[in-house]
């Protein structure tokens, strides 16, 4: 054999068996999880990095809560786990579901980036200085929502509106309940408050917290932090079903409950059994 090749063939043996070192010789496991969009920023950075020291892949797939399990209940996907906002989802699927716990909570408001051209007018309406819905009745102000038919973000945000100013005032500001020129995507809307497409946009705040956000929740009642809250569910045909359950460990009360407190939620005490 020429002796290129056979460098080449020791070189290559070499980086295999390092790497297979730096895993304890064990090729990684993987975990795949449907979560809520609004959850996107720790799951793909923290959590996903903490994950990978215990010899894990995440396989996340980031959505609206309503559009994900419509796709577990069509059979187009098989995940581990599925992590829902509104728990109704999560029994919607029963038939699918091993155990689902709702295990915290989140508020409804506005978020906005510091390098948004209406970053110093929001920063006004957090320093008590002007009304909140003056400042979102601003002339060419670009709001971003999700969209109520695919997103429970999107039916919170419009029912908490009409809590805090009454169905006309809320049309007023958001327009048709599907308006176009507000809606995007869940797991869009923040790279387009992050690019200026958007000027401020509704928010848990879970997700502009993670993100870095300024954020003000709904006055009162309208934050709906009674009604936000997130549901993890196992499922029954999960793939990977020890690394669902490793997964539930590290999320409920392992080192993923830290994480995903500092990213903003609220963790409820007691968490709550879902009966299926």
């Amino acid at each position: 054999m020429h002796k290129l090749a056979v460098a080449g063939i020791l070189a290559l043996a070499t980086v295999l068996s390092s790497t297979g070192a730096e895993n304890g010789g064990a090729p990684p496991r993987s975990v795949s999880v449907l979560y809520a969009g609004s959850l996107v920023t720790p799951m793909e950075g923290a959590i996903k990095d903490e994950l990978r020291k215990s010899n894990i892949d995440f396989e996340g797939q980031p959505g609206g809560s309503k559009a994900l399990a419509h796709l577990i209940a069509a059979g187009l996907r098989t995940p581990d786990v599925f992590i829902s906002v509104d728990p109704a989802l999560v029994l919607s699927l029963r038939d699918k579901v091993a155990s689902a716990t709702t295990f915290a909570a989140t508020s409804l408001g506005i978020g906005w980036s510091q390098s948004s051209r209406y970053a110093s007018l929001f920063s006004d309406v957090a320093a008590g200085k002007r009304p909140l819905e003056q400042a979102l009745e601003t002339d060419g102000l670009r709001i971003g929502r999700t969209d109520p038919k695919l997103d429970p973000k999107g039916s919170y945000t419009l029912a908490g509106m009409r809590i805090w100013l009454g169905a006309g005032a809320a049309r007023h500001i958001l327009g048709d309940d599907e308006n176009a020129e507000q809606i995007f995507p869940e797991e869009d809307l923040l790279a387009r408050v992050d690019t200026g497409q958007a000027d401020v946009g509704f928010f848990y705040r879970t997700e502009a917290m993670a993100r870095g956000y300024r954020f003000i929740a709904l006055p009162g009642k309208a934050a709906l932090t009674d009604r936000i809250t997130y549901t993890f569910a196992t499922l029954k045909a999960a793939p990977h079903p020890n690394e669902a359950r490793r997964f539930a460990e590290f999320i409920l009360s392992g080192d993923g409950r830290a994480i995903l407190e500092r990213a903003g939620l609220s963790y409820l005490n007691p968490p709550q059994t879902l009966r299926l």
